[in-house]
């Protein structure tokens, strides 16, 4: 029977860990960006094309190693389950070097998906866990203003459409443009062009005051007051566990007032020498034993 050699874990453990990933990541990184910025037959871009067919072997084979080690805990964790898709997505590279992929572009879609990979360097991030936390919990605050900001662009676009399209049709030719149109109102982006655009093309003083007064209105309904108060709750929200530590100790200190009180109060009776709940008993008994002794001396 075969003996597992003691150096296969290190080596495992070395080509699976955070440091090795972390580099790959990197060094993948670095490979896409000379691929994008040098001409495709370049010398550059065969040695970038060599890295990124490593790396997707070194992500490939780090992938089939966890597996093997964790089984079903490996797709338990959201980053394995994250990183086992880029790879899946990441295979037509393997193909490279036989098959010409530029000639697919469902191929060259799939590979797109290498570049997620790169968000796996967000785990690295110190207190990442925290702040995914805090980006959930704001979300899920500023919902409702993200509904009312979605409602108020839909109702502008469409307003913007029927009143301005024939005058700006490149603005507001038809909805889905004119959404886009008035989401660049809403972030305050050069939304004065599109009022002076109309007034120009429209040729008349009354049509332009009609579409500065709209687009003034669009401005500060959902570009000042509504990305605002959204960017507001989703502030607070994420800075809202700062104070954690904070409310802990308050917590803390009022469960210790508590038990000062407590013991206060059942100190007091020892300090004076009383007993509140037998004394009245005692007394009572007292009363009625003297009570009885007068009635038989009477008689």
């Amino acid at each position: 029977m075969s003996q597992v050699s003691p150096a296969l874990p290190r080596v495992l453990s070395a080509l699976i860990g955070e440091k090795a990933v972390l580099f790959a990541i990197s060094l993948n990184a670095l490979a896409l960006f000379v691929l994008a910025l040098v001409a495709p037959d370049s010398v550059a871009a065969r040695v970038a094309a060599a890295v990124d067919y490593a790396c997707v072997v070194l992500f490939l084979a780090e992938a089939a190693i966890k597996i093997g080690l964790e089984r079903r805990r490996y797709f338990a964790s959201a980053w394995n389950r994250f990183d086992f898709a880029v790879v899946v997505l990441s295979l037509p590279v393997l193909l490279s070097p036989w098959i010409d992929l530029q000639a697919f572009a469902a191929v060259l879609l799939l590979r797109l998906g290498r570049l997620f990979r790169l968000f796996h360097l967000f785990h690295f991030i110190p207190n990442v866990d925290r702040m995914m936390t805090g980006v959930r919990r704001s979300l899920r605050a500023s919902v409702g203003v993200l509904i009312a900001l979605c409602i108020l662009l839909f109702i502008l676009a469409l307003g913007a459409h029927f009143l301005f399209g024939q005058f700006a049709p490149e603005h507001f030719g038809d909805p889905f443009i004119a959404i886009y149109s008035v989401f660049r109102v809403f972030t305050v982006e050069g939304w004065y062009e599109l009022p002076d655009a109309i007034a120009q093309s429209a040729g008349g003083a009354a049509w332009g005051v009609v579409a500065r007064v709209y687009f003034m209105g669009a401005v500060l309904g959902g570009g000042i007051i509504g990305l605002s108060l959204a960017n507001a709750i989703f502030v607070d929200e994420m800075t809202m566990d700062n104070n954690d530590d904070l409310t802990a100790r308050v917590v803390e200190l009022q469960r210790e007032i508590a038990e000062l009180k407590a013991l206060l109060v059942e100190s007091r009776p020892a300090a004076t020498g009383t007993a509140p709940e037998t004394v009245p008993i005692h007394a009572s008994a007292d009363s009625e034993v003297a009570s009885a002794n007068r009635g038989v001396g009477g008689a």
